[in-house]
């Protein structure tokens, strides 16, 4: 079975893993030397390499084959989310949008918001063992919470949209988001986003979508839009 370590030490021929994954591969996997495995760096690198020695703390690869820029794509997708109370249910987005495929993930502040902090370095942990379980060879971007005018003020990204329960007029994410662009999504806690949140986004340039009839709890509204983005295009 396919499986994928992860290091940020790789240097011109050679590979040190981190101490947790050379836990694993050693004393877990009974990997032994000169076996191989794939290693990925989280920005695109992927890394046949073999094991020079069985060291723990000081374990050393030679590559013996790398590809680079894997996993980029023509379209990129970035949801800013209000995190839900449940720091487990937000992991859960975590690891399923990574699995999907996304580039970059915000949390934001907004009058409903249930959580006001995140625990940036377990969201970081659960990112990087989703990218290695899925195969994947590139870490989306993640950004600390900040208030939602203020993310709302600086969003760069050329189709902004915004998940909205409240209008009638409301159309469907996948009939306006084309194909191969650069997409921004913000997806509101469980009590929605207010009024005047809604008109702030509206000066902003975000577009009110709906993502289906049904509703979403937060976590799987969002883990609903990076679905339809990427299905967008696959078409």
């Amino acid at each position: 079975m396919d499986q994928y370590f992860y290091s940020t030490q790789i240097y011109e021929d050679f590979i040190i893993l981190p101490e947790d994954e050379a836990h694993h591969a050693l004393k877990v996997l009974r990997k032994k030397i000169g076996d191989k495995i794939t290693v990925v760096d989280g920005k695109g690198g992927e890394y046949e390499s073999i094991f020079e020695n069985v060291n723990v703390l000081n374990c050393k690869l030679k590559i013996i084959n790398r590809k680079n820029n894997i996993g980029f794509l023509k379209h990129s997708i970035h949801i800013g989310i209000s995190p839900p109370k449940s720091h487990d249910r937000l992991e859960w987005f975590i690891e399923k949008s990574v699995e999907l495929g996304i580039q970059e993930i915000s949390f934001i502040l907004t009058e409903n918001s249930e959580r006001k902090n995140v625990k940036l370095n377990r969201i970081l942990k659960r990112t990087i063992s989703s990218m290695k379980q899925s195969l994947k060879a590139l870490i989306p971007k993640i950004n600390d919470i900040i208030p939602v005018k203020e993310f709302m003020e600086n969003c760069i990204n050329n189709e902004k949209f915004i998940a909205y329960l409240g209008e009638e007029e409301n159309r469907h994410l996948i009939k306006l988001a084309p194909a191969q662009s650069d997409y921004c999504i913000l997806i509101g806690p469980e009590g929605d986003f207010s009024a005047s949140e809604i008109k702030k986004s509206q000066k902003f340039g975000f577009q009110q979508v709906t993502l289906g009839d049904n509703r979403l709890r937060t976590e799987t509204a969002a883990v609903a839009a990076c679905h339809i983005l990427n299905l967008v295009n696959e078409k």
